[in-house]
């Protein structure tokens, strides 16, 4: 069952955040299954507060990938040097109706 993975994303350095995260994680989420579905600086709310950001969601196969993208030895370098320059809510979902 696919699983997806949406993130609210706060970035002090926009070109520095695409060049140096962007282009070292994507080919990780890829080697997961993992394809980027949407991406929105400014995201319309139409109800209710959502945390302020960047919106990201990422389509994977399965939670599994998704899970084992985010604890992938490969990421963890990654991660902590995006924990340094953004903020981020982020979520694992899976199943509809």
């Amino acid at each position: 069952m696919k699983a997806y993975m949406l993130a609210f994303v706060r970035v002090n350095d926009l070109e520095t955040f695409n060049k140096e995260y962007i282009e070292k994680a994507v080919p990780i989420v890829e080697r997961h299954g993992g394809i980027t579905v949407a991406v929105d600086e400014n995201p319309l709310t139409i109800e209710g507060t959502l945390p302020k950001g960047r919106v990201v969601i990422v389509e994977f196969p399965t939670k599994k990938n998704a899970e084992d993208f985010y604890n992938d030895p490969a990421y963890q370098d990654i991660k902590t040097w995006r924990q340094k320059v953004s903020q981020s809510d982020s979520i694992i979902l899976e199943k509809g109706f």
